[in-house]
């Protein structure tokens, strides 16, 4: 039990989990900056549009991925299992589509490269010239 303990600890304090997260969109996309609740807006389901209008494609990491549960935590407040259930509910009810899943950071970081509405979050690192930092979030609320 200890053991089990003790491994809980080390994930919550590892650098990844309270790395700060970088939300990113295209280079080539207008939008400049957002608020943590035009994120959260956008990854809920609750925009399909940047402010400006623009068409949005969330990326999102997928389930498991430990960043992806810090992010929820950190926009939302509520863990990875309530995130699904709650989108469990909009797609029982045929009113969205989750966040498309992509297996990893680099992965998120090319597809946000390559497409203009795409946005997605990924931890503090080097980011190519063709995507852009739109909100910094920090490790902890």
């Amino acid at each position: 039990m200890a053991k089990v303990i003790m491994l809980i600890a080390a994930l919550i304090f590892s650098g990844q989990l309270q790395a700060e997260i970088l939300v990113i969109v295209n280079a080539q996309n207008s939008v400049s900056a957002l608020e943590k609740k035009q994120v959260m807006d956008l990854f809920m389901g609750r925009a399909s549009a940047f402010p400006n209008g623009q068409s949005a494609e969330t990326l999102d990491l997928k389930t498991g991925t430990p960043l992806r549960a810090h992010f929820y935590k950190i926009l939302t407040g509520k863990n990875e299992a309530q995130v699904d259930a709650y989108w469990a509910t909009l797609i029982f009810a045929g009113r969205m589509s989750p966040p498309k899943q992509l297996v990893d950071e680099q992965t998120l970081i090319a597809e946000v490269a390559r497409n203009t509405e795409a946005i997605a979050y990924v931890t503090r690192q080097a980011l190519p010239k063709n995507v852009k930092i739109v909100t910094e979030l920090p490790s902890h609320e």
